[in-house]
């Protein structure tokens, strides 16, 4: 079960006064949310996700800057962004891609992450967060994460697919 317990920031770095309320929900309401979360299962039902071969991919190419691709390392200690698009800069404030997990988190954010990241590889199952970032009361911002189990272009490795839709 993923960890109902993550703090997000706009800069990549822990920011003490700002936390994220979130919780888990069973399906994404958000339009785009659900439309890349349809053509996922679509590609699963004919065969599986594949990066390189289903993303990027015409249909999907409005959804492009929402989403991260993430390959696991070897070892699973960590996780890099192997593809981030240009909406994601608003989440950490910066392009990511190239980037570990580990950077972009502070240590007890990077480790409910990795353990939710390495739950969505193991069970194969999609996740659907409703994210709400807070400081004190205050709603800075309000997204909606997918976080989907794909396959690398060897047609062998797990990666992962999250697609980060914001509520504006």
């Amino acid at each position: 079960m993923l960890n109902p317990a993550m703090t997000w920031n706009t800069s990549g770095r822990h920011i003490p006064d700002l936390r994220n309320d979130f919780a888990l929900v069973a399906e994404p309401v958000h339009p785009g949310a659900r439309q890349l979360l349809d053509y996922w299962r679509e590609r699963v039902a004919d065969g599986g996700f594949v990066v390189g071969r289903d993303i990027p991919a015409r249909r999907v190419v409005k959804l492009l800057p929402n989403v991260t691709v993430y390959e696991p390392l070897a070892d699973g200690s960590d996780l890099r962004v192997r593809l981030a698009g240009g909406a994601i800069r608003r989440r950490f404030g910066k392009e990511i891609k190239g980037r570990y997990m580990s950077e972009l988190f502070s240590p007890e954010d990077f480790k409910r992450h990795h353990e939710d990241s390495r739950e969505v590889l193991r069970s194969g199952a999609p996740a659907f967060v409703d994210s709400r970032l807070l400081r004190e009361n205050n709603l800075e911002m309000h997204l909606e994460v997918v976080i989907l189990p794909v396959t690398a272009p060897d047609k062998i490795s797990p990666w992962l697919l999250i697609g980060l839709f914001y509520f504006d």
